[in-house]
Parts: C-alpha cells; structure tokens; sequence
C-alpha cells in the first residue's frame, strides 16, 4: 500500500501553489505599505510559551496542540497560533527593551492543531499575521484593521464583514467574567460537557460554543459592553469613530469573544460570503498583558491573523482570479544530437537573462517535443537544427500565432526580451 499523507494534513501541487503566492505577495505587499517588517518564528517552540500565553485552561492548549517530550526530555509544542511565538521572539531580541519601544512585524506561516479537521480548517494551516507593539492608543487598533481589510480588499475578496467588540480592560474582563458565571451558574445543568467545564476555568469560550445547548442557554446573557471601565468606553468609543472616518463599514457583535486568555479591549472579525456557516476568514484584537505575562516588560500589543486556506476557499467560491505572475515559458526543441547539445548551452544563456525555458531531456522526436511545449503552455519555441547550426541562427516560432522568424543566434536574448514585455 503506497504512504498517504496524515489526515489533516495536506499538498500544494504546483497547479495549486500560484494562487497561494499571489495572496503571499499581496500580503507582503499590503504589511510593507502600512511599514510592518516580516519576522519567521521556529515551528517548533517551549511548550511554556503557549501554556503561559494562551493559558493552561484553553481548549487550544488542552485539547489541540501537538505537545510532547523531545529526545533531551523537554516539552515542546508545534506552533498552534502566531501571536505567542512573536511575542517570545521580540522579547528574546530585545525590541521591547527600551522605554517607548515599538515594533510592527508580520508573518506567513504554517500552525498545527490536533482538532477534526474540516473545509478550510486542516491540522495544518496557514495564515498571515501582523502585531504591533509599544502602542495603547485606539489609533494601533484602526491601523491593523486598516491593513487586514486592505489585503482582502486587494485580493478581490467579496462580501466582506467586519464585525467589532470590546473585551475591556483587566478590570472590565474580571468584571464581566464575574457577571457570567453568575448568570450561568444556575443553567448548569443546561450546557454542554465541555461548557460546564468552562464555567469554571474559561467562562467566555461558551459564548464562541456551536453547540444549540449552549446557544440556547446563552440567550440574554449579560454583555461585555456592560462591564467595560470609563477608559475602555473611551478607547472603543475613538475605534468606532477612527472606522467611521476611514469608510471602512462594521458591526457591533456585543457576543464577538476570544477564547485566548490574552486578549483585551478590541477584538475583531472578519467574515466572507462563499464559505458557508463556517464563514470567517480572519480575525484580530489587543493584548496589552501577553508581553508581561510572556516574561517581558509591560507592553501594550494588538495584531490579527488570516487563513489562508479559507480565504483561497472564498475567493474560488465568488470566481475571483487572483493576479497570478508567471513568466512566460519559451521552450527549445532540437532537430538532431548536435542541436540539443547546443540547447543545453542557449538554456543556460536565457536563463542568466531571467527567461523561463523548458526543453525535452528524453531525445523525443520533433513532433513529440511540440506537443510537450503545448502541454507546458509554452509562449514561444525556438527551433535548432543542422541548418540552423550552420548558419548561426535559430527559429523563433510564435505559438499562439504560428508565425515564425530567423533570428541570429547572438540576437537571441534581446529579441525574446522585447518580445515577452
């Protein structure tokens, strides 16, 4: 029986693999433009660095990550999520050092959850990711919406939703954590086992929970607005008003939380049509504790992350082409051993010049080599032969037009450059 891939885990054929870079680079280009500079963090980290950031009591870390000893007795864990591992790094680099310090990175990158997988949602993912540090102001907040709404808008994504709420502050979080317990302490009995687990150690995941009991006992659940201190009001209040001036349209989702114990004051997602019930594409927040609670000095901190399988769901879903660069191919077919001889040398030649080539390794017959050039979608063919050999030329021939033309073999390079502009 031949090996198959781990469930949850799969390719990216190279059919697949140009609209993959095409959303990379337009999120490399979008990061860029709002000064955001690219960090890579290792797959492999301190199983510390998601336990205390995360939070032991989360599903993510309970349930999800691939956790294990390594060969030196050591727990480690594949990277589940992004924001941890860039905490841990800015931190060890000593970037938040300095009084005021701020720092804007942003990443493209694989994560691993052991969870079912599903459309979009594998055991490992990819996304695209920005955090900004050093920064309290409302005004950070609007800037990482502002890149994340930009990069879906230049990938042509449709029916785009953004939907915001405030966590608050630590006080607002305690807070309102208080008001939720109480309030669903007595429909106990009404949740789900993993809720009723919650209750005690994570209360606010219940209200991100798609089980119908927990919906149902949620209904008229308190809300985090109510809970919010006078500076959060204040700091949602300059959100909302930043947004407004922006153009950017949005909802209020007084039920949007985070699991993560991370997070504070504003928290975002973004949703697309074409992906089902299942429909959120991206999403971000503040975490003014994560540095602190990482080992750092306090840092305020606010970032989002993107999937990219989800969001290549959506844009096929809505017909979207992505503007996909490839450089057009030229292949060289060969009449005869000295011909292909000298094709090795000409394929060379293009190739310093930053021209694609293709051309037939295997010794096929003439004809067999143009159907390979057809089936490669090749842009031109350059014929050599003996005659060709002999007059110090070659055929370039036009495949989308058939028209052919003479060319001296030390004109070769320039007429394909003026011809592929």
């Amino acid at each position: 029986m031949a090996i198959q891939s781990l469930k949850g885990f799969a390719d990216v054929l190279p059919v697949e693999s140009p609209r993959w870079l095409a959303v990379e680079r337009i999120a490399r280009t979008v990061a860029e433009l709002f000064h955001f500079g690219e960090i890579r963090t290792p797959v492999l980290e301190s199983a510390e660095v998601f336990h205390r950031g995360v939070g032991e009591t989360n599903d993510l870390v309970k349930k999800e990550t691939y956790t294990f000893a390594d060969r030196d007795g050591e727990m480690v864990t594949l990277r589940p999520e992004g924001t941890a591992s860039v905490v841990r790094a800015v931190i060890e680099a000593g970037l938040l050092n300095d009084q005021g310090a701020r720092t804007k990175v942003y990443y493209i990158g694989s994560n691993f959850r052991h969870e079912r997988p599903q459309k979009g949602r594998l055991r490992q993912h990819h996304q695209f990711g920005a955090e900004a540090f050093g920064v309290a102001e409302p005004e950070q907040d609007v800037e990482c919406i502002q890149l994340q709404m930009s990069f879906y808008q230049r990938c042509g994504v449709k029916d785009l939703s953004l939907n915001i709420n405030s966590m608050g502050d630590r006080e607002s979080k305690d807070k309102y954590r208080a008001a939720l317990v109480a309030f669903l302490t007595p429909k106990k009995d009404q949740l789900s086992e993993d809720s009723q687990r919650r209750l005690e150690q994570n209360p606010l995941r219940i209200l991100d929970s798609k089980d119908p009991r927990d919906k149902a006992a949620c209904e008229s659940a308190p809300v985090a607005a109510d809970s919010l201190s006078e500076n959060s009001r204040r700091h949602f209040a300059v959100v909302t008003k930043l947004l407004d001036q922006s153009g950017l349209n949005y909802q209020i989702d007084p039920r949007l939380v985070r699991g993560f114990d991370y997070y504070t004051e504003t928290l975002w997602e973004v949703t697309a049509g074409g992906l089902g019930a299942q429909n959120a594409i991206g999403g971000g927040g503040r975490y003014d504790n994560l540095v602190e609670m990482l080992g750092g000095r306090p840092t305020p901190g606010v970032g989002f992350g993107s999937g990219l399988e989800r969001l290549l769901i959506a844009l096929e879903a809505q017909g979207v082409n992505l503007p996909i660069e490839q450089k057009p191919l030229i292949f060289l077919a060969a009449h005869g051993d000295a011909a292909r001889v000298h094709n090795h040398s000409l394929a060379m030649e293009l190739r310093a010049a930053d021209i694609a080539v293709e051309q037939d390794l295997a010794g096929r017959s003439i004809k067999a080599q143009f159907k390979m050039a057809d089936r490669e979608k090749a842009r031109f063919a350059i014929v050599v032969g003996d005659s060709e050999l002999t007059s110090g030329t070659v055929v370039l021939k036009d495949l989308l037009t058939s028209e052919q033309t003479t060319v001296p073999r030390d004109q070769v390079v320039s007429v394909i450059r003026s011809k592929i502009k």
